[in-house]
């Protein structure tokens, strides 16, 4: 028996220590890499200092040419698009870019599969493991799965579901990445390809609660820097009953939200989308563009100033230097 207890404490010192000394070096590695989204998710929870800042999934990523930001409101601009999230990582990513500093604009794309319906939160924590220590973070997991916590104890399973992209972006980056976050995708959705129907037509889904309380944690966390929401086109339109929840979130806080899923300047127009959810480049161009001009007459938001929320905290102004 006594024989058995010690090679049983030998064999967990052994697993203990192979997990803190495979944790390092995969923490190296995420720390150290080439390119990729690695790279990005290290630049934008660690070195954004841009005035102006770009959330939302694929659709985020895709449709905001930060160029045309900064051509438009003489402002640095980045794009913290992640493909396949939503509000769960993004308010996480919040908790480690206001604890640097406050940007003056944040631009929330909002896409209901990962923003307002229920269908899993659990994978938006993927992302998150190896930044479980960073204040604030844990706490989203407790929110999400509380029984994750007694796995982060060990370091390696923090890096098991992205060890295969942290190697890439670490020796040969599959993708280079760019200076602003965006990524332009050329070519045009075939016509063919239209459902003929607008997305969420028959409203049979059910309404995430965690998504949107996560919506109004972020808006909370805001301190001086303005939030506005937007829906971006999409090919075949959007039934807009679908955004009714962060509607009431932002008629709440008085927080602008603008809905171009069913303009008829790009629903159903091949021209400006690569598929069925993205625009292209020249279709992202010209919403940007489309987008800062709307900023610009309806909420006072232009290259001199962006002005403050009328409900949540209407003496605040920020100037912007010439």
């Amino acid at each position: 028996m006594r024989k058995f207890i010690v090679r049983t404490l030998l064999f967990l010192a052994i697993m203990f220590v192979t997990d803190r000394i495979a944790g390092a070096v995969l923490g190296y590695i995420a720390s150290h890499p080439r390119g990729g989204q690695t790279l990005k998710r290290n630049y934008l929870t660690d070195f954004t200092h841009e005035d102006v800042l770009v959330f939302g999934s694929s659709r985020a990523h895709y449709h905001y040419n930060p160029r045309v930001v900064t051509d438009s409101l003489g402002l640095s601009c980045f794009n913290c698009g992640e493909d396949s999230n939503g509000i769960i990582l993004f308010y996480s990513w919040w908790e480690m870019i206001s604890r640097r500093y406050h940007p003056q604009l944040l631009i929330y794309d909002v896409y209901p599969q990962y923003d307002v319906v229920a269908n899993g939160n659990y994978e938006f924590l993927f992302r998150l493991k190896r930044f479980y220590d960073r204040p604030g973070i844990s706490a989203v997991f407790d929110d999400v799965e509380p029984r994750e916590r007694w796995k982060m104890m060990s370091m390696m399973y923090r890096y098991n579901s992205s060890f295969t992209e942290l190697a890439a972006d670490f020796t040969l980056p599959l993708v280079a990445g760019t200076k602003d976050g965006f990524v332009a995708l050329e070519g045009t959705v075939p016509p063919e390809r239209s459902t003929g129907r607008i997305r969420y037509a028959d409203m049979g889904v059910q309404i995430d609660t965690l998504r949107l309380t996560y919506i109004e944690k972020l808006i909370d966390d805001l301190g001086p820097t303005r939030i506005i929401f937007v829906a971006s086109p999409i090919y075949d339109g959007m039934n807009p009953k679908i955004f009714e929840p962060v509607e009431a979130i932002s008629k709440k806080y008085g927080i602008p939200f603008l809905d171009y899923t069913n303009d008829p300047k790009y629903v159903r127009h091949v021209e400006y989308f690569k598929d069925l959810n993205h625009l292209n480049n020249i279709g992202a161009d010209l919403f940007t563009q489309d987008l800062m001009r709307d900023l610009h007459q309806k909420y006072g938001i232009t290259k001199g100033k962006i002005a403050a929320s009328e409900t949540k905290d209407k003496e605040r102004e920020t100037e912007i230097p010439k």
